[in-house]
Parts: structure tokens; C-alpha cells; sequence
């Protein structure tokens, strides 16, 4: 068994198709094909299944996938410790966040970063929390944080902080008003929303049907921005987080209200492979992290900070 062949089966399993693989490997089809039946051969058991909707890993292909994910992360992760270690490339720290804490931690993080670990090369990314935790798990990624983070074998994640989904509306709206409003209040609100799949959505969704009642969605759309610019013009109103929209509600543009009976909120997670140690580069920057977002939780009214348990 070779990396190479761990590659291209992790590849066919992301891409559902091994001539969509093969493509991207710039290699036959006949040979990818026959990379593939060497490792089921030397393991003795149907690793892909061929079905109308794609080509997909059995359940043995589904353990198999998880274990490869893990052998190129350390893979990858021992050929940079070597060539740390061998003087021909810096160390790095790679930490992923999402677009609304990137707006309130991006500029005291890397100050603080390049305060206490001055030899580092800091590579932020901004994603939203699902991609995020694909690039922990392939290791493109040393750190993230992440909302709602699922349970994985691959990952190991700490809750952080808990932040308040809130209703946002225009000035003057039906809904512009002094105080709190309750959940039950949003059934008469027409709302703009991200697509179905969104983790915001999903919440909303879910603690509304719970009390029976719906959400009136006007608008689905993919874009934070869009939604933002549906709700300045006062077409419909949004529930986001604060975070999302503080610049916004700071100027005026947008006014906010917290959701009450109950409230909305949802869980930051801190995300590193479950298979690395805290070493010299990721023990001092998560302690950084920690001091920031303790303070966050502190100063922020929309934040509450939680015990890190799991």
C-alpha cells in the first residue's frame, strides 16, 4: 500500500466517480481502476460500490476512508516536522475562522500571535464552518473555529462559547422596537435565510417547529451579504448573529433584537485533529485563543462562555 494509493481513493470517495478522479489525477481511468482493486485485494474486502448515484465506499470503504484521512494527515504532517527540523521550511500555524469572527478577532489574534510567537508564519483562512472542518480533517488546517461541530473520530473539538441568534430588521420596520421579542413573535415575520443546509437555518428551523410554529421564508439565499442588503432595503426581516451584523448595527443601518421564550443560539467549537499533540506552535497560539475568546465572552453580551467538556 502506497500514499499514492490513499490519495486517489479518498479522491473517488469525495468525488463520487472515479473517471471525475481520475481527471483531476491526470491519469487513466483503467489505471485508477486498477489502484483501487490493489487495495481491495490486499485487504480482502469490496472497498467502492457502483450505484446510479455515483460511485461510493461500503462500509468497510467508509472505515477504510476515515483510517486513510488519518495516515496522510500524519503523513503530511511528519514530512513538515522534517523539514522544520531540517532548517528548509518556517513553522507555521495554520488557523481557520469563520466571516463573522473574522471581523471581531482577526486584527487582536494576529497581534497577539505575532506578539508571543514571533518565528511563526500565520496563515488565516476564512470559511464557513462546514469547510472549515474538511480542511482540519484533510489537514489543510492546524486549528479552526467552527460552529456546531459534529462528533468525529477525526476531529477533536471543545466548546467554547455560546452566541445568541438575534432578529434583524430596518429601521422603521413592523419589527423595530425597543427590547427582546419571543420566538413565537418571528411566525408573523417574513424572513430572508440562507439555503436549506445552513447551520443558522437548520437552528431556526428546528426551535420553531418545536413550539409549532413555521418560519415565512421570503427569500433563500446564499450569500450573508445578500441577506444583509434584502434586509437594509426592508423587503423582510433576518435572524442572524450579532456578529454577522455588528458594523451594520453599529452605524444604523440594521437594528437588532434579542430572541427570547426561548432564546436562539448556537456553539463554537475550538478544532484540531483528533491524531496531533499540542507541540511548541499550537500549545502557546491556543492558549492566545482561549485569552480572546474568554474576553469575547466577558465583554460581548451575545456571547456566554462554556465549560470545554467534551
Amino acid at each position: 500500500m502506497r500514499s499514492r494509493q490513499l490519495e486517489s481513493f479518498v479522491l473517488v470517495c469525495e468525488l463520487g466517480s472515479i473517471s471525475k478522479a481520475a481527471a483531476v489525477l491526470n491519469i487513466a481511468q483503467p489505471a485508477l481502476g486498477v489502484q483501487i482493486k490493489a487495495l481491495e485485494q490486499e485487504f480482502g474486502v469490496p472497498l467502492l460500490v457502483r450505484t446510479v448515484t455515483g460511485t461510493h465506499p461500503t462500509p468497510a470503504g467508509q472505515i477504510f476512508l476515515e483510517e486513510a484521512k488519518l495516515i496522510l494527515r500524519r503523513l503530511q504532517d511528519l514530512k513538515r516536522t522534517l523539514r522544520e527540523t531540517a532548517g528548509q521550511a518556517p513553522r507555521t500555524l495554520s488557523l481557520g475562522l469563520t466571516p463573522s469572527l473574522s471581523g471581531l478577532l482577526t486584527s487582536r489574534l494576529v497581534e497577539r500571535l505575532r506578539k508571543a510567537l514571533p518565528m511563526i508564519e500565520l496563515k488565516l483562512f476564512e470559511e464557513l464552518s462546514h469547510a472549515l472542518i474538511e480542511h482540519v480533517e484533510s489537514g489543510k488546517l492546524d486549528l479552526a473555529l467552527a460552529y456546531s461541530v459534529p462528533s468525529s473520530r477525526s476531529l477533536h473539538r471543545e466548546p467554547r462559547l455560546n452566541e445568541a441568534l438575534c432578529l434583524i430588521t430596518h429601521p422603521g420596520s413592523a419589527f423595530d422596537a425597543a427590547g427582546p421579542v419571543t420566538l413565537a413573535s418571528l411566525a408573523d415575520a417574513e424572513l430572508a435565510m440562507p439555503n436549506e443546509g445552513d447551520l443558522v437555518r437548520r437552528l431556526v428551523t428546528e426551535a420553531m417547529t418545536a413550539h409549532g410554529l413555521a418560519p415565512r421564508v421570503a427569500f433563500s439565499l446564499e450569500s450573508m451579504q445578500a441577506i444583509k442588503d434584502v434586509v437594509r432595503r426592508g423587503l423582510a426581516c433576518a435572524i442572524l448573529p450579532h456578529s454577522a451584523v455588528a458594523h451594520e448595527v453599529e452605524t444604523g443601518v440594521l437594528v437588532l433584537r434579542a430572541v427570547i421564550n426561548p432564546p436562539l443560539m448556537r456553539t463554537l467549537y475550538l478544532v484540531r485533529p483528533a491524531d496531533n499533540d499540542l507541540n511548541a506552535t499550537t500549545g502557546p497560539a491556543l492558549r492566545i485563543i482561549d485569552e480572546l475568546l474568554g474576553e469575547l465572552g466577558r465583554n460581548d453580551s451575545n456571547f456566554s462562555n462554556v465549560a470545554a467538556d467534551l
